[in-house]
């Protein structure tokens, strides 16, 4: 399945200078930040998948840290490339299968995937971790009050895509992957057109020993 939904790519494609200035920063904050703590202490580089304008792989290069980065969209490749960030232009299942990085980063933007390619995705990324590497998740629980409940996918006014889930699903679907939680925090935003989103940020970790998942509860923020 390929994982891209052509009126979301059309979207960022027509509004990636928009989309840059809204979420764009100059310091890490407090997910990033934690994250970065998280990493195991290998020379592996960490993974922006679904860079977007490339703006947190810069952070990330800022700390002397490796940094991969891959986006679907042109548009929005050309904006992190311009902060010498050097993108891979593919789909988030082409991402290869062998323990590569020590860290993922995939803040919001697997949200765009078809709802039901997210468990196969987290698949993935689990096996492309290297054993202790950590995996951040930005995730949407509700938009504008709808749940994943309600309806696991929702088409925001803008065209864009996005697939919803809940706390214990996100559980779930990194503990079926292989992955430990670490760190939870839910929280409400404003989205770029409007909507008003219950996100989650879910951080996990792949075993440092083949073998052995759970350890302590993830701390929740």
């Amino acid at each position: 399945m390929k994982t891209i939904d052509r009126a979301t790519l059309e979207w960022y494609e027509t509004n990636a200078d928009l989309y840059a200035d809204r979420v764009s920063r100059s310091s890490p904050d407090e997910d990033l930040m934690a994250f970065i703590d998280a990493l195991p202490a290998t020379e592996d580089p960490v993974l922006d998948w679904g860079c977007g304008p490339g703006n947190t792989a810069a952070i990330l290069a800022s700390f002397s840290i490796a940094v991969a980065a891959t986006d679907i969209s042109p548009a929005m490749a050309r904006l992190a490339s311009s902060l010498g960030i050097d993108v891979r232009i593919e789909a988030f299942d082409d991402l290869p299968r062998s323990p590569i990085y020590r860290g993922i980063w995939a803040n919001f933007s697997l949200i765009h995937a078809p709802r039901a390619a997210l468990p196969g995705l987290i698949a993935r990324a689990a096996e492309a971790l290297v054993a202790g590497g950590v995996l951040h998740l930005g995730l949407d629980i509700s938009v504008d009050g709808t749940g994943p409940v309600q309806s696991p996918e929702f088409r925001l006014a803008s065209g864009r895509l996005v697939g919803l889930v809940g706390r214990d699903e996100a559980d779930r679907m990194v503990r079926m992957a292989g992955l430990s939680p670490i760190r939870l925090r839910e929280g409400d935003v404003t989205s770029p057109d409007g909507h008003s989103v219950r996100f989650l940020i879910h951080q996990s970790r792949k075993p440092r020993h083949p073998g052995r998942t759970g350890g302590k509860r993830p701390r929740i923020c």
